[in-house]
């Protein structure tokens, strides 16, 4: 993983959240060298609070590498390419509705999927001798009669913001143009949407975002008697230092009680937010969220903190140190480990119950059945009526809908209990 060599100005704001920073790089005497110094992953959930289109501000002032880190983030929706992103991209203009923007999108934006609309939606006719008669209604031709291209989708914006782009790439790049055209017709839609996905995770994983294995590695198990005796120990531990901090990671959404308490004590933030950040993104590949779907990633921003939460718990209880001392010497990887370890355990209990077995809970207990259900997620949760305790809170007779983290050892040992009053039912003997 890369690091940057310049040295971070945005030092000041750390602790802020999206609004915070948004609003500090508007009042610095230069906000675009601000901006350009921010982290791409902090600069992109800024925009997607924002909304794309009116982030047009910030697009025009980030470099064309944090633009195209923007779009990786942004266009993809797993391993498969999110169009409906891609036109909303496209559709950027300024103020002034002018196309710079426009221009600026073709210089960061993978060619490869702009090759994909092509393939998908463009029709070409290519012939050794020019001609006026167009080979279709609906073609037209911008080299006087050699080349000739049919538009053909039902969406009329789509079809706009497509006509537009072919356009603008003519006028402006024609040895690109006719090489687009070219690769849409020699590579088919799926080739070029894995090339380009490939290319993406490459250059993710330069800006902090482990691939796969990696990530896997980040979820390994880790046992409490490993913890504690790794604390008896007290060996350096490997810190995280290639990492840029994306601090809305970590300031957007709500801590827990010892995470928060362990922000109070730790000097050295970068350092706890360089491995919150690696972490997460760790987490954010392990799971499959999306980097574009911000509600879901500051759920499972709170699910991290959650499981470091329980960690620290455990330890500060069974091994008679601080939360502070703790930290420094497992670090948040370990802790996340160890605390994932006890949350994962839940899940495998739930899993063991039928799906049939589940299904008669139902109707005829419903608390018992969301506590199941949430179990059995690849991260598990509670549901957020549920207390640590196991009380169940209602409003007007009604219980609070969605479900929450889990966040401490309380909560681990009541979700524990109530999947255990399930019974199985019995093979029958042989």
């Amino acid at each position: 993983m890369a690091g940057s060599d310049k040295a971070p100005v945005v030092a000041p704001f750390r602790g802020y959240t999206c609004r915070e920073l948004y609003n500090a790089i508007f009042e610095a005497d230069a906000p675009e060298q601000v901006v350009r110094q921010l982290p791409s992953q902090s600069l992109f959930m800024i925009v997607k609070q924002r909304g794309l289109a009116s982030s047009s501000d910030l697009i025009g002032m980030a470099s064309l590498e944090q633009c195209r880190m923007l779009s990786d983030f942004d266009l993809w929706h797993g391993d498969v390419l999110n169009e409906e992103a891609l036109w909303e991209w496209l559709s950027l203009t300024d103020e002034t509705d002018s196309l710079e923007l426009l221009q600026k999108a073709v210089k960061f934006i993978d060619l490869k999927l702009i090759a994909m609309l092509i393939g998908k939606y463009v029709q070409v006719k290519v012939l050794e001798e020019p001609t006026d008669q167009s080979p279709g209604p609906g073609f037209h031709t911008p080299d006087k009669g050699y080349t000739w291209i049919g538009i053909s989708m039902e969406n009329p914006d789509h079809h706009f913001l497509l006509a537009r782009l072919l356009a603008l790439i003519f006028e402006t790049n024609t040895e690109l143009f006719y090489q687009l055209l070219s690769t849409s017709s020699v590579a088919t839609i799926t080739m070029l949407e894995e090339e380009s996905y490939q290319d993406r995770v490459k250059r993710l994983a330069a800006e902090g975002v482990p691939e796969p294995e990696i990530a896997a590695q980040v979820h390994a198990p880790y046992a409490f008697t490993d913890a504690l005796h790794d604390i008896r120990e007290n060996k350096p531990r490997k810190s995280i230092e290639d990492v840029r901090s994306v601090e809305p990671l970590l300031y957007e959404a709500r801590s827990t009680r010892l995470f928060a308490e362990l922000m109070r004590r730790v000097t050295d933030h970068e350092a706890v937010e360089m491995e919150f950040t690696y972490i997460m993104n760790a987490a954010v590949v392990r799971y499959g969220v999306d980097f574009s779907d911000q509600e879901q990633l500051l759920v499972l921003c709170e699910k991290v903190k959650g499981a470091i939460n329980i960690a620290l718990e455990k330890l500060v209880k069974d091994s008679d140190r601080s939360v502070l001392d703790v930290y420094q010497v497992l670090g948040l990887g370990k802790l996340y480990r160890l605390g994932l370890t006890d949350i994962t355990s839940l899940r495998s209990s739930a899993r063991k119950v039928s799906l049939d077995v589940a299904e008669k809970f139902k109707e005829s207990d419903r608390v018992l059945f969301a506590v199941l259900a949430c179990a059995r997620e690849a991260f598990p949760s509670m549901p957020m009526f549920l207390e640590d305790d196991g009380s169940v809170v209602e409003n007007d007779g009604a219980m609070a809908s969605g479900d929450r983290a889990i966040e401490t050892v309380k909560a681990i040992a009541t979700i524990r209990a109530m999947l255990e009053t399930i019974e199985q039912p019995q093979a029958p003997s042989v």
